[in-house]
């Protein structure tokens, strides 16, 4: 009886093991803010306006998060006003949570990662361990007294990593309306007819006390 409950431990203990994501957890490595840098493709500042959970088989792992910002200044990639971002969808797998309406300084990556187990289609990715941190609200480039205590810091030596950064262009106002060349021509007629009524009416007028006086 021992026996077989021992065995049944033990197939428990090696189930477990073995399921993805059940006994893995996020170990993050030391990074110097110029390296965080530098391993990302885009680094902005921006505020999450939606976030999508990317389908999967729900038997399997759960498929990662796309994150949608909108970024006030880009400090490395392209001054885009909007990012997608995915990431995993827990903390044990190095996913990172961003709230929406609050505003994060974002390292984002590209390129082929293991870490998902669904393709999200998405070219941007980040994990816990990117170096991400939540700021205030704002639209400025960071400054010291943007880190929120207790929750990030912002030194100076990671503001200096950052260098000067680009706010992303305002989508342009379109343009407004012009005449086309038919309204132009049509206008040009009604005004010739207006102009020929009353030369008409001058004429007419001249011909009546003509009459008149003879």
């Amino acid at each position: 009886m021992r026996h077989r409950v021992l065995a049944l431990l033990l197939l428990v203990a090696a189930t477990l093991a073995i399921a993805p994501g059940t006994a893995c957890a996020c170990s993050c490595a030391p990074f110097e803010p110029k390296d965080q840098v530098e391993r990302s493709a885009a680094v902005f500042t921006g505020t999450v306006t939606a976030v999508r959970q990317v389908e999967g088989n729900p038997l399997g792992p759960r498929p990662p998060i796309v994150y949608t910002f909108h970024a006030d200044q880009v400090y490395k990639g392209r001054a885009d006003a909007a990012f997608q971002v995915a990431t995993n969808s827990d903390g044990a797998s190095c996913g990172y949570s961003f709230d929406i309406g609050a505003r994060y300084l974002v390292f984002a990556s590209t390129g082929q990662t293991g870490m998902f187990e669904t393709d999200p289609g998405v070219p941007l990715h980040t994990t816990l361990c990117s170096g991400n941190r939540t700021v205030r609200p704002g639209k400025g480039p960071l400054r010291p007294k943007d880190a929120i205590p207790d929750v990030s810091t912002l030194t100076s030596g990671l503001l200096a990593a950052l260098g000067t950064a680009t706010r992303p262009a305002a989508t342009a106002a379109p343009s407004p309306p012009h005449a086309s060349q038919d309204g132009a021509v049509s206008l040009w007629i009604y005004a010739g007819a207006a102009v020929g009524a009353l030369g008409l009416a001058s004429a007419g007028r001249w011909l009546f006390r003509r009459r008149g006086r003879s």
